[in-house]
């Protein structure tokens, strides 16, 4: 079976640029604009059943313009 793990990302509702999703430490997910900066928020997982999980919410809040985007002096 494969590993890898694939999303249909739409572009970013700030930017419309591309949207990238990063795991980190083996505990956390969230999906974050390359360009802007824009990012969801971040989602837990402790197992590789919930790590699919986490992703996909992620994925449907990028999908969704559910992002936050910090501005220069904020």
């Amino acid at each position: 079976m494969n590993n890898e793990l694939m999303f249909d990302l739409e572009c970013c509702p700030h930017c419309r640029g591309d949207g990238m999703v990063y795991f980190e430490g083996n505990t956390w997910v969230y999906v974050e604009c390359i360009d802007c900066g824009a990012q969801t928020t971040f989602l837990e997982y402790n197992n590789e059943e919930e790590k699919k999980e986490a992703a996909h919410n992620v994925v449907n809040l990028w999908n969704m313009g559910k992002v936050i985007r910090i501005e220069r002096g904020e």
